[in-house]
């Protein structure tokens, strides 16, 4: 019985073992490095192995041995022979080459964590701040390893072709089922679903527009239908608005109570009845939100890893991108700063698997534009990056803020216009939708 379940020597003998004297059937990348060896020898013999793969050399006892003094990876030559030539004539493989792979990897795995661990509770011991930032260090090094553990590196694509047909049968049954043709979380706003066939779990989505034109009421508009009527747990940062301000607008949007008589007191009997059932509809869903205003892209990361250990997160709403900071990039100014929140934001999209939308700030000369107004991706503020990381960019426009009531077309009263400006995975498009501030609420335009 091994006494330590941190390494499997008798594994390494075998795999090893096995190489020299079957070889690997078609070269192919094992999807080990030396490093995963406990032994230096086995480290030094499967360097050789790797090397001879890499230049498409069958493997055997005599190839091995010839890279390994070519190499000088033989630390004792006569010694050195000895062994590998004992594990060549003595060793007795029972079982597939991909049995012993999966061994020597996973106490491999194993020893990294251990070790991530270790260098975690020295940080803890030294590093200054709060505990938030402390614990988002700890958790970034086991995630490190998690991915270096899922991650194959380069694999031919025959690999992907259960992963096609799944991917496909799953879009020709959402078209046939009446959805659509939406595979991904639908926000039940027709024009952006049609548009994004829903949003996919890897997607950063931007929503931008100028102050006053409903992009946090947008925003969650469709935190409360991914909630309410996909059942999606739902999480909310918010760095502006505090969660009872946001509960009011959710309510209201829910209720379709004028917020002005919910925060004044003014409702009747007949308003407080809805009341009383929205506050219920809202308070039951899966919905989490974060007001706490400072938020730091590394406490970000730590909060919805921590989340997602219990809970399955459908959909994250950060209000807003500009508000949120990065300590270690400040240094870099300002447009590094953001860019690195920019990519935070897309790398935890994808490893939560959930899509985020990010809401933004835009420019000021948008203002100074003498015609057209309507907003576009240079619009963003600190653009670059953004629009870089961004799968979908979606602008908010509203004629009515522009231009004058005399100049304004009366059809364009109570409108907006959705631009979807940016869409990696399909079309650019724009939609009209109808928007009612006193609610809190944007609405299907009736066909």
């Amino acid at each position: 019985m091994n006494s330590n379940p941190l390494q499997e020597i008798e594994s390494e003998k075998n795999l090893i073992g096995y190489l020299l004297m079957r070889g690997v059937a078609g070269q192919e990348d094992l999807g080990l490095s030396p490093d995963d060896f406990y032994m230096d020898t086995h480290r030094r013999v499967f360097e050789a192995v790797t090397d001879l793969i890499n230049e498409g050399i069958n493997i055997d006892l005599v190839t091995v041995t010839n890279q390994m003094r070519e190499k000088r990876l033989f630390k004792d030559e006569s010694r050195d022979l000895e062994y590998i030539t004992s594990l060549y004539k003595d060793t007795v493989p029972f079982q597939p080459l991909e049995y012993y792979v999966r061994r020597v990897k996973r106490v491999s795995d194993r020893r990294k964590y251990v070790e991530a661990l270790n260098q975690a509770i020295d940080k803890v011991k030294i590093e200054p701040g709060e505990n938030d930032s402390v614990f988002s260090l700890v958790e970034q090094s086991l995630m490190d390893i998690s991915r270096q553990e899922r991650s194959k590196g380069l694999r031919k694509v025959k690999d992907d072709a259960n992963a096609l047909i799944d991917y496909i049968k799953n879009v020709v049954a959402a078209s046939q089922n009446g959805t659509g043709g939406i595979n991904g979380l639908k926000t039940h706003f027709t024009g952006l679903d049609m548009a994004t066939t829903g949003l996919k779990s890897h997607e950063l989505m931007i929503l931008a527009a100028r102050p006053g034109n409903g992009k946090t009421t947008f925003a969650l508009n469709i935190a409360a239908n991914a909630a309410l009527k996909e059942r999606k747990t739902v999480v909310i940062f918010s760095l502006e608005m505090s969660r009872i301000e946001l509960l009011l607008k959710l309510i209201s949007a829910d209720a379709r109570i004028d917020s002005y008589a919910l925060k004044a007191g003014t409702l009747t009997s007949a308003q407080m009845t809805q009341l009383k059932d929205s506050i219920g509809n809202i308070t039951s869903a899966s919905l989490y939100i974060d007001d706490s205003g400072y938020l730091t892209i590394q406490e970000f990361s730590a909060r919805l890893r921590q989340l997602r250990t219990t809970e399955e997160v459908g959909l994250v709403i950060v209000d807003y991108l500009q508000l949120m900071s990065d300590p270690k990039a400040a240094m870099g100014g300002r447009q590094q700063e953001v860019a690195n929140i920019s990519r935070g934001l897309k790398q935890m999209a994808r490893e939560v698997g959930c899509p985020i939308i990010a809401l933004s700030q835009m420019n000021r000369s948008i203002e100074n534009r003498s015609k057209d107004q309507r907003p576009q991706l240079s619009d963003l503020r600190e653009s670059g990056a953004i629009e870089q990381d961004a799968d979908i960019v979606c602008f908010i426009y509203r004629e009515e803020m522009v231009k004058p009531p005399e100049e304004l077309d009366p059809n364009k009263r109570g409108m907006a216009e959705i631009i979807i400006a940016k869409n990696r995975a399909g079309a650019t498009a724009d939609f009209p939708l109808m928007f009612n501030p006193k609610i809190s609420r944007f609405d299907n335009v009736p066909l």
